[in-house]
């Protein structure tokens, strides 16, 4: 009898492990996207305009961007080859709700236009310039 139930107890701890273990992964979703890019050699920074774009997030709790370093490299490397920027620093906010990347958009526009606190330019890139395109998980 001692035997079944540890049989039993082993046999429940290795399905409850296999079952987290197979909810990991990435999942299709549609989030909404803009690109920040600003450069320490001048005061130019620029933005892209909110995108929708259907992605991979991050099958957990978290709903992080899969390989969201990737979504900076296509801004940055977009940003060198047109001969925008030679070495510029690119960030990528997202969000499955379009009202609160539209705050974070808000935001930062206030930091670098509306209320500056030293003279930036300001560059929009047109969505007609630049897309991000989906980056397929590892």
């Amino acid at each position: 009898m001692r035997f079944y139930k540890q049989f039993i107890l082993t046999l429940i701890l290795l399905v409850s492990c296999l079952a987290t273990t197979a909810k990991t992964g990435s999942i299709p979703a549609k989030v909404y996207m803009f690109g920040f890019a600003a450069s320490f050699n001048d005061s130019t920074v620029y933005f892209t305009e909110i995108q929708e774009i259907d992605v991979f997030l991050v099958n957990n709790r978290t709903r992080f961007l899969v390989n969201r370093d990737d979504y900076s490299y296509q801004f940055r490397d977009f940003l060198q080859q047109t001969g925008i920027e030679a070495y510029p620093t690119c960030v990528t906010f997202y969000s499955q709700n379009k009202n609160s990347l539209m705050r974070k958009f808000q935001k930062m526009q206030n930091r670098y236009v509306v209320k500056p606190k030293r003279k930036f330019k300001v560059r929009n890139i047109p969505e007609n310039a630049f897309l991000f395109k989906t980056v397929a998980p590892d």
